[in-house]
């Protein structure tokens, strides 16, 4: 008689590296949504042109930064994830600054370092303070999320906790060059912006259920198992 397969202990890592339950990937869809609305809302209804959406994508990348700095403290991933984030900071941090140059509202780097980047300060702690706000509000509630499913404070690991920055560098490049060329061309640049913030939400969408979409999650896993015995 066929021994019973034993059931699987050996956590998120062995299934997919995602347990989540159909709930927490809507409700971690929410949060993404309820992020971008910031950019929507900014470009709808305070009529942002490409220089502050290039600022918010930046600053937005920045704010990734800082809560996978506070995810390498729960981490157990030792070298290679702190060798992963090193990598997000240096591409990043060098893109982020060479946005803020080349489509930024100064024509130079001799202009933006005479004038100390008076603009873009001016620009943070005035028309886009409320939203910068917003934005880094809901990125902490992400990052309170992802630290409750991987099991940070306790309760079952639903899954493994990851860095964002690797992702959001992709994002970041293809965004932050697509805004002033969207704006600068076609009969509706605002309207160009608008459809950007959507193509963005729906990628960080597509980010969450990448797991169930491609069929690499637990029960898949399960499936394979099945198979073999």
């Amino acid at each position: 008689m066929a021994d019973k397969p034993k059931a699987d202990r050996r956590g998120p890592k062995a299934t997919g590296g995602d347990n989540s339950s159909l709930p927490a990937l809507i409700g971690r869809s929410v949060i993404v949504v309820l992020t971008n609305l910031v950019f929507l809302n900014g470009v709808v209804r305070h009529e942002w042109n490409a220089v502050p959406l290039v600022l918010m994508f930046i600053l937005e990348s920045l704010a990734v930064l800082f809560t996978d700095s506070i995810k390498l403290l729960f981490d157990k991933g030792g070298k290679n994830t702190q060798g992963v984030f090193v990598i997000e900071c240096v591409f990043i941090l060098f893109f982020g600054f060479f946005a803020s140059i080349v489509f930024g509202p100064y024509d130079s780097l001799r202009s933006a370092v005479g004038d100390r980047f008076r603009l873009q300060g001016a620009l943070i702690t005035g028309e886009l303070r409320l939203s910068l706000a917003a934005l880094v509000f809901m990125r902490l509630v992400r990052l309170g999320h992802d630290l409750a499913d991987s099991g940070a404070f306790g309760g079952r690991v639903r899954r493994k906790l990851q860095l964002d920055g690797g992702g959001r560098f992709v994002l970041l490049f293809f965004a932050v060059m697509l805004a002033p060329l969207i704006a600068r061309s076609g009969p509706n640049p605002a309207g160009g912006l608008v459809v950007l913030v959507i193509l963005k939400t729906l990628g960080e969408i597509f980010a969450v259920w990448s797991v169930r979409i491609l069929g690499v999650g637990p029960k898949s896993a399960a499936g394979k198992e099945k198979r073999r015995l």
